[in-house]
């Protein structure tokens, strides 16, 4: 889950640091008009971080006790179907839509695994835990620019070009988003029973 985590972050700290920059290239936009989209898609992710912890504790309440497995793993293959689309086409008007739901979708999945990761882990391990998660995602987040950075320039060409390497960077970057959809669908398993392990290690011993 913190690695899970620490690659949504890695995705996000690339789009926030070439966002702007692939909006320009790819849409020929001028430098105020992009400021308008980008401001669309942080309200959409805006309204992700909102929506993300409700709706998987919605599901908890109605018997679904995966759903903080099961919400994060729908959102980051949610966040790859709607990205694909949007990196492919040259429309402003045709891509902001799928923009929109993909931004959303990326920042619903941390809530429901931040919460997952401290039902699983004993409250007097909270500090250690918080700790690997981080140093995990100052490392991934720092790792960002330089990693989309350099995949554009490699799969790219100057100037009108860097729009095609930095949506080939983008399309290559989805699919450690689709990896970790997979590895927390397997992991759902497995969660109710770890959850109940944290609980039973909690409570005091009787002597």
């Amino acid at each position: 889950m913190i690695s899970a985590s620490a690659v949504g972050y890695f995705f996000f700290a690339g789009l926030r640091s070439f966002g702007v920059l692939f909006l320009d290239r790819q849409y020929g936009l001028a430098a105020a008009a992009v400021t308008g989209p980008a401001v669309l898609v942080g309200l959409g992710a805006l309204a992700g971080v909102l929506s993300g912890g409700r709706i998987a504790d919605h599901l908890i309440r109605r018997g679904r006790l995966s759903a903080r497995m099961t919400v994060p793993a729908v959102a980051y293959l949610t966040t790859a179907v709607f990205f694909v689309p949007a990196l492919l086409t040259t429309s402003t008007a045709t891509a902001l839509p799928f923009f929109l739901v993909a931004a959303a979708s990326l920042a619903a999945a941390n809530p429901p695994l931040d919460a997952a990761r401290l039902d699983v882990v004993h409250f007097r391990l909270w500090g250690r835990a918080e700790s690997i998660r981080t140093f995990l995602r100052m490392g991934a987040e720092a790792a960002a620019p330089v990693t989309f950075g350099f995949l554009a320039d490699l799969l790219g060409s100057g100037g009108a070009g860097g729009a095609q390497g930095l949506q080939y960077a983008f399309l290559i970057m989805l699919a450690p988003l689709m990896a970790n959809a997979i590895i927390l669908l397997h992991g759902r398993r497995s969660y109710p029973r770890d959850v109940a392990t944290a609980t039973a290690s909690e409570r005091p011993r009787v002597r």
